[in-house]
């Protein structure tokens, strides 16, 4: 939201909520919820939640706090609209989503908190007609168009989108150099299975890669395709596959290296060849740092593991069917940059968290982990999370729309992130990485060598940046580091570890 807010009580209502990933819709509402509200409830509920303040007029991009004067008979509309099937289709809402706000001259304002639907919920449509299907983009709620509505019901699909017989293929169809190396793989991983004795067919049809439903006409699904198909034919059944690597480190504007799926080399670019020749360039250029703790405790700096978690994640989540849509790993300087198209299945407050998933391409996902080359379910955006937190390097960041995912991995810690800062802003942030929440007054004390007007200054330029957030007012006013949902939880799991690693000594 650009647009100014001249009352104190609007800024005190936004700072209060969540600033990661979650949209604001302001309303006017005088007496009645507004027809439009349902557009937007539609919109957060297909996109990532939201909140709704009912009572705030807008004109030219400017916001003015009137209220609104017949609150609890809006609540009430409300909660009888919500549950009409004609109106809205059904989605899990909790029972505390509108809430009547008391302002403090007497008027009343409203505020509606709009969770993302679950995936099997989606897509949430209005008036019974799925073709009233609204997605959130910015500030604005618009109808999805037909390639998204395609999206948000592969996305609700109970069951991996790669198990589809391809009935026109054979065996032929795939890269014989790929399926030699990927069975000596296996071989060598559970020698007890006998597969070096086993046909290619009976083999991979054993590890779940052939669909023999049909004896006489036995073919791959589109995920084995993928994985171990030769290039033509995986772009004749994805005709937006494209999958990327570069190397930008030592330069800002050109690449030193790259991996391309339309590069001329002497392998089929599918995912298998890529995955080995992609990540063996990550583990080569990962170099663990000798660094020391507080404690002067030698520090574990080395975050292959990951970097491999990260690889395999945007592999087998990734949506190969969205159009112009491409898996593109970038390595900087600084960071690691992981993007691949669609959204994450599961929602980006739990992806450090760990505990849950969900997945889109069953094939894939069952190739890594019998390669033991995926964590155990659910847990490896926590292992990612971990491995930067161990190596004392700022917290991973993830971005998710109904277009792309973007996971992003620093080689650097939060000050480090962040070049352009001056030393004022440096010690600002130290400060407040070090003691949670201070004051203004709390940290001129604490950094007595700059002036005041300096560090106001440096205060109102971390703000902008999105760097800090503040809570209270006046002089109760106070800053803290902006860390996402996301990484709030990735930090409370990872104390919890430790503090279970500490119990389980004592004992």
């Amino acid at each position: 939201m650009t647009a100014e807010i001249r009352n104190s009580r609007i800024e005190s209502i936004v700072n209060s909520l969540s600033k990661e990933g979650i949209e604001i819709e302001f309303k006017e509402a005088s007496d009645a919820l507004p027809k439009s509200i349902w557009e937007t409830i539609s919109a957060f509920a297909n996109t990532n939640g939201g909140e709704i303040i009912l009572g705030v007029s807008e004109k030219d991009h400017v916001f003015s706090l009137y209220g609104v004067s017949n609150a609890e008979k809006m609540e009430s509309d409300f909660w009888c609209t919500i549950r009409n099937r004609k109106k809205i289709s059904p989605f899990s809402i909790g029972t505390q989503a509108f809430e009547i706000i008391n302002l403090e001259d007497g008027r009343k304002a409203a505020r509606i908190s709009i969770p993302q639907a679950s995936f099997s919920e989606i897509p949430v449509y209005l008036n019974g007609d799925i073709r009233q299907t609204y997605i959130r983009r910015g500030e604005g709620d618009f109808l999805a168009n037909e390639e998204e509505l395609k999206a948000l019901i592969r996305n609700s699909s109970a069951k991996g989108i790669d198990r589809v017989p391809l009935k026109d293929l054979s065996l032929d169809d795939l890269d014989r150099q790929s399926l030699n190396e990927f069975r000596l793989l296996i071989e060598a991983r559970y020698p007890e299975g006998a597969y070096d004795e086993m046909k290619m067919q009976d083999f991979l049809i054993h590890v779940g890669l052939l669909d023999d439903s049909d004896k006489d006409n036995i073919c791959p699904y589109s995920g084995t395709l993928l994985l171990f198909g030769k290039y033509n034919t995986i772009k004749k059944y994805f005709d937006s596959y494209q999958i990327d690597y570069f190397d930008y480190r030592g330069s800002s504007d050109r690449w030193s290296d790259r991996v391309a799926t339309d590069d001329l080399g002497p392998r089929e670019m599918n995912i298998f060849n890529f995955y080995n020749l992609v990540f063996s360039k990550l583990a080569s250029g990962s170099k663990a740092r000798f660094l020391l703790d507080k404690d002067l405790v030698r520090v574990n700096t080395d975050i292959r593991e990951a970097l491999r978690e990260a690889l395999v994640n945007t592999i087998i989540h990734a949506d190969y069917s969205i159009p112009n849509g491409s898996i593109r790993i970038e390595v900087f300087d600084t960071y690691y940059r992981f993007e691949n198209p669609g959204k994450m299945l599961i929602p980006a407050d739990r992806f450090f968290r760990g505990g849950a998933t969900k997945s889109r391409n069953d094939v894939m996902m069952s190739v890594f982990r019998r390669l033991g080359l995926s964590e155990r379910q659910g847990y490896g955006g926590y292992q990612i999370f971990k491995a930067a937190s161990r190596s004392l390097l700022r917290a991973p960041q993830i971005e998710t729309s109904l277009e792309k995912t973007v996971l992003t991995i620093w080689l650097v810690d939060l000050l480090g992130s962040y070049p352009e800062l001056d030393e004022t802003e440096k010690e600002i942030i130290s400060s407040l990485s070090h003691s949670g929440m201070l004051s203004k007054g709390d940290l001129e004390n604490r950094l007595s060598g700059h002036s005041e007007y300096r560090i106001k200054k440096s205060l109102r330029n971390l703000l902008g940046m999105g760097v800090l957030s503040t809570t209270g007012k006046g002089r109760s006013l106070k800053y803290y580091l902006n860390i996402s949902t996301a990484e709030g939880l990735g930090h409370i799991r990872l104390m919890m570890e430790k503090l279970s690693e500490l119990l389980t000594e004592k004992c």
